[in-house]
């Protein structure tokens, strides 16, 4: 008996949903049987107002507001587009991932191990799973977190299993001396979870629904993408917040994230030189970047230099409390937006060498890099419609369905 059973293998219709810390993504995504890729036959972001927020709370209104509007959209564009594609096909899935600040992504190793040798028993798999997320509960204080934060936990995963530390799929009735067992929660803020739950009823209520945090799809990609690498940090940098995974041997051991990204970097930069939040966004995109600071007085740039540094000492901060003891791996596999890349990397990665006094290996996340194996028409596709990585991470992932591994929606 295999822990991780193989899901239905039929053409699914699916609306995938990314809550962002800024945006809002919805598209319509077919999966076939024996594709290497998903098709995305629509897809539309609503970006809210870049603008000075009080707080994450109004933030989060934002969001609230944009997610309603795309939603809306799947009604009328959507479906529209779906009816062109594919008559008579009807959507049977909904899959939503949120990014941080509003997800966190919390993991657990458990081990079991003995003198000699043991057979592997489903009750003894089924018992360390339950204690991992026992653990999950006890020293992270999950339901503390959702009384006191207003956290809803959304989704549970066993993404491994290794007996004598070797990954298997199939442990039940293997002799092993050790095994040891992955299990992740993902937790998000109830407002967006209640909200998810009324878009559900709402729009299609016969369609099944998953959710996940973004950092879980993202760690389940880059580990079919880079399946012979175990050892490499996951950073996602999302309008206000930037976040990182810990991978060692292939396994997601610890995240954390900081309320720290693109929009908050350009509020920073637009306060200290009397500009628009907007225009204030170009000091972190390539071409402009560069040329925008040789722009400014030398005081300025200074100015401009200085809440970079602020920037980065946020992200050397979480270098530093990533719950391990061995320094962070030399490996950086960096998502965010297309026009941003170049210079987050570059920021990243100072961050890095000032945690560790090493220098680390930055690969951006980028279309490139996602349509690796597309044929030349698929990648037209892409192209033609504009996709940016987020939704061809999430498409993936539901192509996948996903084997990374036994999720438990809560």
């Amino acid at each position: 008996m295999s822990l991780f059973t193989p899901r239905s293998t039929a053409v699914r219709y699916g609306v995938i949903i990314e809550i962002g810390s800024g945006s809002v993504l919805v598209a319509i995504v077919r999966s076939t049987a024996g594709s290497n890729h998903p098709d995305i036959i629509w897809s539309v972001r609503e970006q809210t107002v870049r603008r000075e927020i009080s707080d994450l709370s109004s933030g989060a209104k934002n969001v609230l507001t944009a997610l309603m509007n795309v939603v809306l959209l799947v009604e009328s564009e959507g479906k529209a587009a779906l009816k062109a594609a594919a008559p008579g096909a009807t959507l049977t899935h909904i899959q939503v991932s949120i990014t941080a600040p509003w997800s966190y992504t919390i993991t657990k190793v458990i081990s079991y191990s003995t003198e000699g040798t043991f057979t592997v028993t489903a009750a003894l798999i089924a018992s360390l799973m339950d204690a991992a997320q026992k653990k999950i509960t006890e020293d992270l204080k999950e339901n503390e977190l959702a009384s006191d934060l207003g956290l809803t936990i959304m989704t549970r995963a066993t993404t491994d299993i290794l007996a004598n530390g070797y990954k298997t799929s199939d442990p039940v009735g293997e002799k092993a001396e050790t095994i040891t067992l992955t299990q992740v929660s993902a937790v998000a803020q109830s407002y967006l979870t209640d909200a998810i739950a009324d878009v559900h009823t709402k729009v299609l209520p016969r369609a099944s629904i998953e959710r996940f945090s973004f950092m879980l799809m993202f760690h389940c990609i880059i580990r079919d993408l880079h399946h012979s690498m175990t050892e490499y940090c996951l950073i996602d940098v999302t309008d206000e917040a930037t976040e990182i995974g810990i991978v060692r041997g292939g396994i997601l051991h610890y995240c954390t994230h900081t309320a720290f990204g693109i929009s908050t970097l350009a509020r920073e930069i637009a306060i200290c030189l009397n500009i628009p939040i907007d225009e204030a966004v170009a000091f972190l995109r390539e071409p402009y970047h560069s040329h925008q600071l040789s722009e400014l007085t030398d005081a300025k740039r200074a100015e401009v230099e200085i809440v970079f540094s602020h920037y980065q000492a946020a992200v050397t901060a979480l270098f530093h409390e990533t719950g391990d003891t061995l320094s962070i791996p030399k490996v950086l596999f960096i998502h965010g937006g297309a026009d941003t890349e170049s210079f987050f990397s570059t920021q990243i990665s100072l961050a890095a060498k000032a945690a560790t006094s090493t220098t680390h290996t930055a690969h951006a996340v980028s279309t490139e890099l996602l349509t690796a194996g597309y044929t030349p028409e698929q990648l037209a596709e892409v192209t033609k419609q504009g996709l940016d990585t987020a939704v061809l991470v999430a498409a993936a992932f539901f192509h996948k369905q996903h084997h990374c591994n036994d999720f438990i929606q809560v």
